[in-house]
């Protein structure tokens, strides 16, 4: 599976990683759902639902099917986004950790 995007020039461009959190909040505001009711509608506190919104709470399996029946969306894709996130984000500490190993020798 290929996971390069490139531009119309044909340089690759590097796709940051977000946490679904941020594109829930988008959907639930563009829909004009009120966060209370969609916290309650799939089961959660409002807090809890907050701290996805702000990235600090992941979107589990369970959470994501809720979430696709209450938005009429694939659960999977929730559960998809919230993977992808995971990786690019351990990539990244993987990445920064091997840079920081290395640059140590390099002095």
């Amino acid at each position: 599976m290929n996971n390069q995007v490139f531009n119309s020039k044909g340089a690759e461009i590097e796709i940051e990683a977000f946490h679904p959190g941020e594109f829930l909040m988008e959907e639930i505001e563009f829909r004009q759902i009120l966060k209370k009711d969609f916290a309650n509608q799939i089961g959660i506190f409002p807090n809890n639902l907050s701290l996805i919104f702000a990235g600090k709470r992941d979107i589990s399996a369970p959470l994501a099917i809720k979430i696709g029946k209450a938005l009429g969306t694939s659960g999977e894709m929730w559960f998809n986004m919230q993977s992808a996130f995971n990786f690019k984000k351990a990539m990244q500490e993987e990445y920064e950790q091997a840079y920081r190993s290395s640059s140590k020798y390099s002095l």
